[in-house]
């Protein structure tokens, strides 16, 4: 029930991250969406603004120049104070002529007009006092005090359209003494053209106010008075007593979005599904791995072997299976425990069994066998495999395999008593038969006919090749048990390989190959002679045996060191690489059938390794494919 619970808060996680990814990547794609639709507001409002101000830049240069203009019929008037009308109208002409946006110029000594170009349609200014119509006793002042000129308008003309007025200040020149003004009219429409306000009628909502609030219908004075504003923008011309306002705003309102929105949305809208199946996939693998680990910690609590997971700096015990808690109960919650192990005796091995030095050269070992105290104290035979993992971000770990070999064993020993058994029963009758079939054989109890001593000779072949098979088995099982004695003693090699061939010549001619002995080196080694023999006579008879007739199998040795190597070479197939792992076990041929065509128990060189190894030698081959094989002894020299 807590497997599932824990599955199913598992699941709730999962799919919860799903859709928070999900929904976080939905805001994400809104908030940028929203960022880009403001961005691109905020980048016309300034091209906007930038095209607003250049107008309202050039509405004022316009109205300045022609103000400009006009100083020039000031600085005359100034020099030349009684200037008559004509004398006036001929400079005004030329002004009119630099300055289009004109609409009259009036001279106004004592701030009344007394001269006015053009006259047409303008009589009625004739006689005008500026200070009782126009100016006001503050710009009076201003104009006398800053010397500078002041601007009123709108102002609705008689003759039809609105104008902006100027009053020019002039000082006669020799005396300093205030002359009078020049009134200038400039036609507004005029200015707006110039200033390239009509070409913006059909993108923008222009307005003109003398307020800075565009609700202030009452001081709009050019441009629609009724639009719905939402957000325009402004920007101001400033003029000596004059200061007006340009609004402006797009006819169909500010955009909302870019022009082309989908093609940004198109690539959010791929972005969210990328990084949420992206999210999806990895959860999936993740919900796998989880199933896989499921499956796995199944595995490992069911499992039929001990295994145990320690950690590999620590030494202790991270979690271990059913099995391997009732194989060892408490006492294995330190890895040292595997290094105190016991023969079948009972008797503590002082060297171990070595696995922590083992998996400090390799990241593994197996086979390593031996006995240790279970639960209840008593022995239990138990193999051993152990792997060691290393990780760059979490601990390293050490997976170890305990087998409980206690029915192996069993098997094992009785095996070897059977075998013992019937060998050692076998042994005794089989002796007598073997010798009277030998005399039989060899006319000692008279002639026999021919077909009888055909008979007797195979009888007593067949019986030798019985004795072989007992003496072999009752061999091994004195080597594994350890109970076959070793006399060493120092022996020249060259002479014990001569009598081993010298011994098996005989079955060497049967075979018809021939034995070869090539440089036996002159040194001598420490063994037992007679058990140094029977392995020779075992590769020898191996070598003969699957030697082609005809072929030769040649003997020489090679210098290694401080050993030294007896090698057998034959002429045969070779040795398959399929039974390389089976070859030095007992019972193992490389053709299993029961037609093979080889001779032999499968125990010469299970005995040979055996014998070599209490001697502290090692045997071992080599088979180049379609060369034969080549097997050696291999011993220490003691003497040269």
């Amino acid at each position: 029930m807590t497997v599932k619970n824990g599955d199913g808060l598992f699941h709730t996680l999962v799919w919860g991250s799903r859709l928070s990814i999900f929904l976080l990547m939905l805001i994400v794609a809104f908030t940028l969406d929203s960022a880009s639709s403001s961005r691109h507001q905020v980048q016309v409002r300034q091209q906007s603004q930038v095209k607003l101000d250049e107008i309202s830049l050039a509405l004022q240069s316009t109205i300045l120049q022609n103000i400009q203009t006009v100083w020039g019929l000031a600085a005359n008037v100034s020099v030349q104070p009684d200037i008559n009308e004509q004398q006036f109208r001929q400079l005004a002409s030329v002004i009119f002529q630099l300055a289009p946006e004109l609409r009259n110029i009036g001279l106004a000594p004592g701030f009344v007009i007394r001269h006015i170009y053009p006259l047409a349609g303008n009589e009625a200014a004739l006689g005008l006092d500026l200070t009782r119509q126009s100016l006001s006793e503050q710009q009076v002042k201003h104009l006398l005090d800053s010397r500078r000129a002041i601007f009123s308008g709108p102002i609705n003309l008689v003759q039809g359209g609105q104008g902006l007025a100027s009053r020019i200040p002039i000082f006669e020149n020799e005396t300093g003494k205030f002359w009078g003004v020049i009134s200038v009219i400039l036609d507004i429409q005029r200015l707006f053209e110039k200033a390239g306000l009509e070409a913006l009628k059909g993108d923008l909502n222009f307005a003109i106010s003398t307020s800075d609030n565009i609700e202030n219908t009452d001081a709009v004075f050019f441009g629609p008075t009724e639009s719905q504003w939402t957000s325009p923008l402004a920007s101001t011309v400033k003029m000596p007593g004059v200061t007006w306002t340009l609004f402006a705003e797009p006819v169909q309102s500010w955009p909302n979005h870019p022009e082309d929105p989908w093609l940004i949305r198109s690539a959010l809208a791929l972005m969210v599904l990328i990084i949420t199946g992206g999210a999806f996939w990895l959860t999936s693998l993740l919900l796998k791995d989880r199933e896989m680990q499921r499956r796995f910690w199944g595995l490992f609590e069911l499992a039929p072997i001990g295994i145990g997971l320690y950690s590999a700096h620590r030494k202790v015990l991270l979690r271990a299976n059913q099995t391997f808690t009732r194989s060892f109960g408490v006492a294995a919650q330190s890895l040292d425990y595997f290094e105190r192990v016991f023969d079948q005796n009972g008797q503590q091995l002082p060297e171990g069994l070595g696995i922590q030095e083992s998996l400090r050269k390799n990241i593994r070992f197996s086979g390593l066998t031996g006995y240790f105290p279970g639960p209840d104290q008593s022995l239990l035979p138990v193999m051993l495999q152990g792997l060691k993992l290393d990780a760059h971000d979490s601990e390293a770990v050490i997976w170890l395999i305990t087998e409980d070999i206690s029915d192996q064993k069993k098997v094992d020993r009785m095996k070897n008593e059977f075998i013992s058994t019937v060998s050692h029963e076998l042994r005794t009758p089989l002796t007598s038969i073997s010798g009277a079939l030998g005399l039989l054989a060899n006319n000692a109890a008279g002639e026999l006919p021919d077909k009888a001593s055909k008979l007797a000779q195979i009888a007593y072949r067949n019986s030798r090749q019985l004795t072989f098979l007992i003496n072999d088995l009752l061999d091994i099982e004195k080597l594994v048990a350890g109970k076959m004695p070793f006399r060493l003693e120092n022996c020249p090699l060259a002479d014990m390989v001569r009598d081993s061939i010298e011994n098996i010549e005989s079955f060497a001619r049967e075979r018809q190959v021939d034995l070869k002995v090539g440089e036996l080196g002159p040194v001598w080694v420490r063994v037992d002679r007679q058990r140094l023999e029977q392995a020779i006579s075992n590769l020898l008879s191996n070598a003969i045996k699957f030697s082609p007739r005809g072929s030769a199998v040649e003997i020489h040795t090679q210098s290694t060191g401080e050993n030294i190597r007896l090698c057998i070479q034959d002429q045969g197939d070779g040795v398959s690489p399929d039974f390389h792992d089976r070859i030095f076990k007992k019972f193992s041929q490389a053709d299993g059938s029961d037609r093979r065509d080889k001779g032999g128990t499968g125990l010469g060189l299970a005995i040979t390794r055996e014998l070599m190894t209490n001697m502290g030698g090692t045997v071992n081959y080599e088979s180049p494919p379609g060369r034969g094989a080549t097997f050696w002894l291999e011993l220490p020299v003691t003497l040269t």
